[in-house]
């Protein structure tokens, strides 16, 4: 039994009421109806005690019947089909998530073997760190940023998975062919080309899987996907220094790239490009509604208003199934794309992230030496702090990406709170390990308080790209993420230059506590989608409805009052319509 919002005192029902919900609302008799609003799935714990406004027992049943055949729906074993598209899901995130992997794992195989490489050039102490530390890294993410926008732009029109298979083919056959260079502006020629992989990659795997799962899963996705660049970086820094120094620094360029190249030829050859916006709630919606119409058209009806839907055979729902066909047919167009930017959500995400990478500057950068030169610690157990930090991050990721899922699949706007408050924490234990001196015996508080931040620190990665693929169009993804991506850049190169900056004016220490509180000024914006979210849920649901187009039995055009329940879809309610 569920309870309905109160009505007005002038309001009254007659004896007998007939009550129709959700999509079996009569459309022709919605201008003399009355509409309640009432939670989707939220039961009564007790009846209106108003005996005039209460809804007599016999709509009971018929209203418990549909909340429960809804229920059932959810329960119901997948069939043979559906399990057969599940399993194809997850081996295309399996395939994404392992050449993402070796992607990133590009990033960062010049540093370990500096020295070596500047010893093979004739470089001096100085030209090391000018051209190797700064040069090669600037050209990698130079490229890599218009490369991002480039192939954002492309992610919308052509066919992912083999844009994606090109992409890898363009930065990684370049990382592979540095096993043989003989100059110096060679290694600078490929690198800068390595950094289209990096780059373009990001808007592909977001795109491709924001039409792999729907809204309801994919903080889930992004937290894999946001782990895998991560360990990425890790992996390839484990590969250079364990590698390099006893069979050259050049082997693990092809240790890195090869992988690469195999894992995306893979997926060249055994993924089918999903079709864009086929997990959208109202293409879902839509087709479940047609499908519905189409059987009741074709049964008797007397018999098809006494009949509920779990009473209509399997076999002839998947004929109907098989005949009305619900399709996504928008494009890209740069108008959509320029009215998309100035969506509130995908500003404040985009502004959000320059502030939020500054500190993450100081912990790539700064940290291990910091520890080591400020501190005393030797580099191995600076080293091994560093280490501990990313192991939080590993986790807070995961658990992240779950808590972040299980809150906006209850409640969109709550989950901004949660990124806006676990950012802002987690500078917290930064002020601990850097401004204090004595850790405490073993240094466990080093170690504890770098665990609590990567945990913290790491909660909002995976949910600021699902809440990006959530208020946006599928057809715009691509050059959301190409956006995103190009701040994210932006940030990485600025964010150790400006920290550089403010350690020449005030010092290391000073110099970081100023950085960490980027993080508070972060968590300030991202609590704010939470006024914005709930609009922009809708917004992009209205653009779903105005890209589908259908055929076959009950098919036609979206119309207004379909609009109209997208917007009570999106906002967690349904209508109930009570005849008078």
């Amino acid at each position: 039994m569920f309870a309905l919002e109160r009505a007005p005192e002038s309001f009254k029902l007659p004896t007998v009421p007939r009550v129709v919900m959700g999509d079996a609302a009569p459309r022709a008799q919605k201008t003399k109806a009355s509409s309640h609003e009432i939670s989707s799935i939220t039961p009564a714990l007790s009846r209106p005690t108003n005996p005039k406004e209460d809804v007599p027992l016999e709509s009971a049943p018929e209203r418990a019947s549909e909340q429960l055949n809804a229920e059932l729906e959810k329960c119901a074993p997948l069939s043979k089909l559906e399990r057969r598209a599940r399993r194809k899901r997850y081996t295309t995130v399996a395939l994404i998530t392992l050449t993402a992997l070796f992607l990133y794992a590009d990033q960062n195989l010049i540093g370990p073997n500096m020295s070596a490489i500047a010893e093979e050039f004739g470089f001096d102490d100085k030209q090391k760190d000018v051209r190797l530390g700064g040069w090669l890294q600037l050209a990698f993410f130079v490229v890599g940023a218009p490369a991002a926008l480039l192939i954002g732009y492309f992610a919308d029109r052509w066919n992912r998975v083999r844009l994606f298979f090109w992409t890898t083919i363009l930065g990684e056959g370049p990382c592979l062919a540095t096993y043989w260079v003989k100059t110096y502006w060679q290694l600078f020629a490929l690198r800068a080309l390595t950094g289209i992989a990096v780059g373009g990659c990001l808007p592909l795997l977001f795109s491709l899987c924001g039409d792999l799962f729907a809204s309801t899963e994919r903080s889930y996705v992004a937290s894999f996907l946001t782990i895998s660049t991560g360990a990425g970086v890790a992996l390839g820094q484990v590969i250079a220094g364990t590698v390099g120094p006893t069979y050259g620094w050049r082997t693990p360029f092809i240790i890195t790239s090869v992988p690469a190249i195999f894992f995306a030829a893979i997926m060249y050859a055994v993924v089918d490009e999903p079709k864009r916006g086929a997990q959208e709630e109202e293409v879902h919606r839509r087709m479940k509604k047609r499908a519905s119409k189409a059987v009741v058209d074709d049964k008797d009806a007397s018999k098809s208003k006494s009949k509920s839907d779990d009473e209509i055979g399997d076999d002839k729902k998947e004929e109907q199934d098989e005949d009305v066909e619900v399709n996504y047919t928008a494009q890209m167009t740069w108008k959509k794309v320029r009215k998309q930017m100035l969506v509130k959500t995908n500003m404040l995400v985009l502004s959000q992230g320059l502030p939020g990478v500054i500190p993450w500057g100081v912990l790539n950068s700064y940290f291990v030496d910091y520890l080591h030169k400020q501190r005393g610690m030797r580099v191995e157990m600076a080293t091994v702090a560093i280490t501990v930090y990313g192991a939080g991050a590993a986790v807070g990721t995961i658990l992240g990406g779950y808590i972040g899922q299980r809150l906006y699949n209850r409640k969109a706007s709550w989950l901004p709170l949660l990124l806006g408050a676990s950012t802002a924490l987690g500078a917290v234990p930064a002020y601990y390990y850097i401004n204090v001196h004595d850790y405490g015996p073993d240094r466990i508080g080093l170690y504890l308080t770098c665990l609590i931040g990567g945990v913290l620190s790491s909660i909002t990665p995976p949910n600021v790209r699902a809440i990006l693929l959530n208020v946006n169009p599928p057809e715009l993804r691509g050059s959301i993420f190409a956006a995103y991506t190009l701040v994210d850049d932006i940030g990485k190169g600025a964010g150790p230059a400006m920290v550089a900056g403010f350690i020449v004016g005030f010092g290391r220490r000073v110099a970081f506590n100023i950085a960490f509180s980027f993080w508070f000024l972060c968590g300030i914006v991202l609590a704010c989608i939470t006024f914005t979210i709930d609009h922009d849920l809708e917004l992009q649901a209205r653009m779903v409805l105005e890209g589908i187009t259908e055929s076959g039995p009950g098919g036609g055009g979206g119309d207004g009052k379909e609009v109209d329940e997208a917007k009570d879809e999106a906002s967690g309610k349904r209508t109930v319509v009570i005849d008078k």
